[in-house]
């Protein structure tokens, strides 16, 4: 298979908007579930999502000569969502046998600091991305920019805010985040030609 960055972007969109469709069901139906299994499904199938645009973003970084800053940002918010994602795998459980309450607040905190994180990189590119559509789009194009900037600046605002104030804004910024993941995966679908290698 001939590696286009057109072929790339379109690849790294719908990883994308797969990971925001993840996080609604997670929202919607595998935190109110009990059990852990549907919880690890989950995680597992996220990880595997993630790993697609912190590869290909890379990858686009150097080939797509009109959005290497937004192809960098989600290749560093696809890395550090592979991390959070893998603390919560890997960590929450060890963390809650220890029986010290403070121990697994620690693992908890830094796997939220890093989602947020990585809500605010896609945040961020989802505003490059909407710059791109409103300079050189039609009307929808120009429509779907606009609303991915401000997406974008609710998404990074909202999770600074959750990286220095933690829980207290999870849902608000988890919210502006997958929002504009979603909308940055149809910019990227609407924006990205291979003339711009």
């Amino acid at each position: 298979m001939t590696f286009s960055v057109r072929r790339g972007a379109l690849i790294v969109a719908a990883a994308l908007f797969a990971t925001a469709l993840t996080q609604v069901f997670y929202i919607t139906v595998v935190s109110n579930s009990e059990g852990e299994t549907l919880r690890r499904i989950t995680w597992v199938t996220e990880m595997a999502l993630f790993s697609i645009p912190a590869v290909v973003a890379l990858v686009l970084a150097a080939r797509d000569r009109v959005h290497p800053l937004a192809w960098a940002a989600i290749a560093v918010g696809g890395m550090v969502n592979l991390i959070q994602v893998g603390m919560g795998l890997a960590m929450f459980g060890p963390a809650q046998d220890a029986g010290d309450l403070a121990v697994f607040e620690t693992v908890l905190q830094g796997a939220f600091f890093l989602y947020f994180h990585g809500k605010a990189m896609f945040g961020l590119a989802a505003i490059g991305f909407g710059l791109s559509a409103m300079r050189s789009g039609g009307g929808l194009a120009k429509a779907l920019g606009g609303l991915g900037i401000l997406a974008g600046l609710a998404a990074v605002l909202l999770n600074l805010l959750g990286m220095t104030d933690g829980m207290a804004w999870v849902q608000q910024a988890g919210a502006a985040g997958t929002i504009a993941t979603a909308l940055l995966a149809i910019l990227i679908a609407m924006t990205v030609r291979d003339e711009n290698a």
